[in-house]
């Protein structure tokens, strides 16, 4: 009898592998894509697709808001093929005047509640994700890449956003591409992202 119980359990066992294997033949394959973000004290990094299978790091130093992102070359091992460059805290200071300008602009209209102009911080403090958004069009040599950086600002509640301009092209023939990043939007949100403590 144990023997026959034994027996029954693997022809079960094998059964459902047999299933397993053939429904899982016809299941849709969906690629998988990690995204990691991580920060010390002045630093924070983040990794974002720029085009299927290419990943880019980007690198924000909180201290100046200098941001950066790169992305390693196909032939030399040690070295990356494209960079890029943004300074978050000049386009926060845009920002903020664009806001305060469009705020002193509505504010004088009647019944409007009257809001106060952002401070520009003395000390901003800076969070920063990568993100998706199918924003390339066209079969232009350069578009905007699959991955969004956005960078936010605590103290004021703006959030800047961030594209890479990206060439396939370049990258297979091992060009350097050495560029801007575009910021491609910016706005305050309507409270701060993290109020500072009082």
């Amino acid at each position: 009898m144990r023997g026959a119980l034994r027996h029954s359990r693997i022809l079960w066992l094998v059964v459902g592998l047999v299933l397993g294997s053939v429904i899982g033949g016809f299941w849709p394959h969906t690629p998988l894509h990690a995204i990691a973000t991580d920060r010390s004290e002045t630093i924070i990094i983040a990794t974002g697709l720029v085009d299927d299978n290419i990943e880019a790091i980007f690198f924000l130093d909180s201290l100046t808001g200098t941001l950066r992102a790169a992305v390693p070359s196909l032939q030399r091992m040690t070295e990356y093929q494209a960079m890029w460059e943004a300074n978050a805290s000049a386009d926060l200071v845009a920002c903020v005047r664009t806001v305060n300008g469009n705020v002193a602009r509505l504010s004088g209209g009647k019944g409007a509640v009257p809001r106060p102009a952002i401070q520009m911080p003395q000390a901003p403090r800076f969070l920063m994700v990568t993100g998706l958004m199918d924003i390339r069009q066209g079969a232009a040599r350069m578009r905007p890449s699959r991955s969004v950086v956005y960078v936010a600002e605590a103290n004021t509640g703006i959030v800047m956003t961030y594209v890479l301009p990206w060439s396939m092209q370049m990258h297979n023939a091992g060009q350097p591409l050495r560029i801007p990043m575009t910021l491609w939007a910016a706005d305050q949100f309507p409270t701060a992202v993290i109020r500072a403590q009082e």
